[in-house]
């Protein structure tokens, strides 16, 4: 398989932009990356993998795309949205129960058309990948072309959207004088980290790649993260690779008022608001090892609206 051609929907390139009083504050040079700016069915990072995911879609011929997470998933809302501008039918599973209106984004995913909406009857988050087989199979059985993809849009093709995100990082540090020596970020499914891992190993120059893992132990984000990046690179026939460092640091069980504490620090200082699940932790992990880090961060934001107003998304 080669890399799919990447369908643009983003509002690309997102700012890159100095945060004067956060720094103060962290004793550290601080820039954010703004992909909550995206503008793609409020999913923030979602929107780099579902250009590249559409694109695949598009080369197969589907007439349906496929996928599931949690009911306040960024990337279910970013691919039903993809899948509506793109005139494709659309089926989503997620786990559990419908929730009460107004605590998630099943009511907007009910805004549009050619959508179906399953749900698994689980509060377990696997719960998701065998009635997605059950699905597939049934839109097969009735002469359906599927394009189908797992949780979190995570994998080689959606990786692809950050590692030619990292150009972009670069190309913009380049042009405001700086050379980044940290990329901090959240992961959760381990696409982003992938896919920035994957970039800098296309780059004679890295910085050190710092992921915050959100949702799985820490050892299975490595295995993840080393996995995917190495795939992706496959598929854009990438044969010599740089080293890279990078780390995954624990964030699975962080006090709630740390998160409370770093989203506050980064509205107060910045204007900019954080969700509680990615983004503050995120931040909190930043905050707690501010002593440890050296040279000039770029914080990646990556967005998710939808967790602004309802809590956590489990995605």
């Amino acid at each position: 398989m080669k890399a799919p051609a990447r369908i643009a929907l983003a509002n690309l390139p997102t700012p890159l932009t100095f945060a004067p009083r956060l720094s103060e504050e962290l004793g550290l040079t601080i820039w954010l990356k703004r992909d909550d700016l995206t503008g793609v069915g409020l999913g923030g990072n979602k929107a780099r993998a579902i250009e590249y995911h559409m694109g695949a879609c598009r080369a197969a011929g589907a007439d349906v795309f496929v996928t599931g997470g949690g009911p306040r998933s960024n990337w279910v809302l970013t691919s039903a949205a993809a899948a509506a501008a793109g005139g494709l039918d659309c089926e989503i599973v997620l786990f559990g129960d419908r929730p009460p209106a107004g605590t998630s984004g099943v009511d907007l995913l009910d805004r549009l058309d050619n959508l179906w909406v399953h749900f698994t009857g689980s509060p377990v988050r696997a719960s998701v990948d065998p009635l997605l087989r059950q699905v597939e199979e049934r839109l097969r059985d009735e002469g359906r072309r599927p394009y189908v993809v797992g949780r979190g849009g995570a994998g080689p093709v959606g990786a692809l959207g950050y590692v030619t995100a990292v150009e972009e990082i670069e190309d913009q540090a380049r042009s405001a004088g700086i050379r980044p020596d940290v990329i901090w970020l959240a992961a959760g499914s381990c696409g982003t980290m992938a896919g920035l891992v994957a970039g800098y190993r296309r780059e004679a120059r890295s910085p050190v790649v710092v992921g915050a893992a959100v949702h799985r132990p820490v050892e299975e984000c490595r295995r993840r993260i080393e996995e995917i990046s190495e795939a992706s690179l496959d598929l854009l026939d990438v044969t010599y690779r740089h080293p890279v460092r990078w780390r995954v640091t624990d964030q699975l069980d962080p006090d709630p008022a740390r998160l409370e504490a770093a989203a506050g620090m980064m509205a107060r200082s910045e204007g900019v608001f954080l969700d509680p699940e990615y983004g503050s932790s995120a931040l909190a992990d930043l905050i707690r090892r501010a002593g440890e880090v050296q040279g000039t961060v770029v914080f990646l934001v990556t967005g998710g609206v939808l967790n602004l107003f309802c809590g956590s998304s489990a995605a």
